[in-house]
């Protein structure tokens, strides 16, 4: 079964930060990030890494859907 996280990217343009919610937590992404795509990418990446989609079979981070917020 392909089973589908739901996760959200809030990107503040002013201080350049960004806020991703996933599984009912938030979680802010301890760098600043020039452009909109680069915190995404590093949202893929957080999620990939610290909670858990990885262990989906044969998914890779940039298989993975963001809401961008």
């Amino acid at each position: 079964m392909n089973e589908q996280t739901d996760i959200q990217l809030h990107f503040d343009v002013l201080s350049c930060r960004a806020l991703v919610c996933c599984e009912g937590k938030d979680y802010v992404l301890p760098d600043a990030y020039p452009t909109r795509e680069a915190a995404e990418a590093a949202a893929k990446k957080f999620a990939w890494e610290k909670l858990g989609a990885q262990k989906r079979r044969g998914r890779k981070p940039s298989d993975l859907a963001i809401w961008l917020r």
